[in-house]
């Protein structure tokens, strides 16, 4: 049976305008039909499309990937769901269950803490952390990443300078040990919901370097490593400083430019994660001035927050270290990341390979 997409889901998967879409249906290249004053594609001709070596728009030198799916998450209209559910349902329910929800009710690998992490920065622990236990004991497979996760989520409050507490909830202990306090429930309950809100979203950069690696069959820590290695990038997990900037000293003069922490390609008409974080941090004390200079950006800009300017906006009203955005951001997407790696150590291997238009 045909399934059909939106022009917004059909434009993002070949990376084409909306009107380049009208092209390929002028051309022949594509089939639409209409439902409900709103064109539909069908997504098989669409994978298909993006599949071939080199579709009509496409820039060239780019190799084209295979089209890859995924059960993770999707965003779709502007939504995101994490394994079919709205983030809106989850925002606020306990980190640990939705944890359950993307990876399955499997046990924690242990992880043990070296003493030397303490001395690196806080965005660097974490992944020294999966490096570190990916070169002590057996090698783990890719297919177990799940409990890898789990194990590190575990550990990650010792490695951020926090104490061993067992049962304590991941939020809580992760906001303590950035921190260097105890956090406000209200603080705690916006971590939560920040955490699960980072959790994943599609196929972006650092999922794809881990499902790479998980391609190959590397083993479950270096597939984690790998995509924490992308997660870094300066345009990717490691942007936050610049969000930062952006809500402190205001935007770039020139309108044309981007405004770091607002506008996002996927959400034009507003970041769902965003939308949830800033929903909880309203109600922490002191989040008003953060609040009301996100609001003023945005007016001037005519951008909304996305999920970095929200990073910034919680950063500011707790007082965080400036590496806390990043260090969240590694923390919920490691669940997500494990995910990807399980679903793709499932695939046939080395299937990310590229094809050369020039044969």
């Amino acid at each position: 049976m045909t399934e059909w997409i939106t022009t917004r889901e059909a434009a993002q998967r070949l990376g084409v305008k909306r009107t380049t879409l009208y092209t390929y249906v002028s051309r022949r290249l594509l089939t639409r039909r209409r439902a409900g004053g709103e064109s539909l594609f069908d997504r098989a001709e669409i994978d298909a499309l993006a599949s071939t070596r080199h579709h009509p728009g496409s820039p060239l030198g780019v190799l084209p990937m295979r089209s890859v799916r995924s059960n993770v998450s999707e965003v779709r209209e502007g939504e995101l769901f994490l394994r079919g559910v709205p983030l809106a349902d989850l925002a606020d329910e306990p980190w640990d269950e939705v944890v359950d929800l993307v990876l399955g009710p499997t046990p924690e690998i242990t992880v043990d803490v070296p003493e030397h992490l303490t001395v690196l920065p806080l965005n660097r622990r974490l992944p020294a952390l999966a490096q570190w236990a990916g070169s002590h004991g057996d090698r783990v497979e890719p297919a177990a990443a799940a409990g890898v996760a789990k194990g590190l989520l575990g550990a990650v409050p010792v490695a951020l300078g926090g104490r061993a507490e067992p049962g304590r909830p991941v939020p809580e202990a992760v906001f303590a040990a950035v921190a260097g306090r105890p956090g406000s429930p209200r603080e705690v309950a916006t971590l939560n919901t920040t955490l699960i809100a980072l959790l994943d979203h599609g196929l972006a950069a650092s999922v794809v370097a881990a499902r790479v690696a998980a391609s190959a069959r590397a083993s479950a820590y270096d597939c984690l490593v790998a995509g924490y290695a992308a997660l870094s990038g300066q345009l990717h997990g490691g942007i936050g400083p610049s969000a930062l900037t952006v809500l402190r000293d205001g935007p770039p003069a020139d309108p044309r430019r981007p405004v770091t922490g607002f506008g996002h390609w996927r959400h034009p008409d507003g970041d769902p994660r965003a939308d949830a974080v800033l929903a909880r941090l309203a109600l922490v004390d002191g989040s008003a001035p953060s609040l009301a200079h996100l609001d003023e950006i945005a007016s001037r800009t005519g951008r909304l927050p996305s999920i970095d300017g929200a990073l910034a906006a919680f950063v500011v009203t707790c007082e965080l270290p400036d590496t806390a955005a990043e260090v969240f951001f590694q923390v919920g997407r490691t669940v997500g990341l494990a995910a990807h790696v399980v679903e793709e150590s499932e695939e046939d291997p080395l299937r990310w390979r590229a094809t050369d238009p020039a044969g």
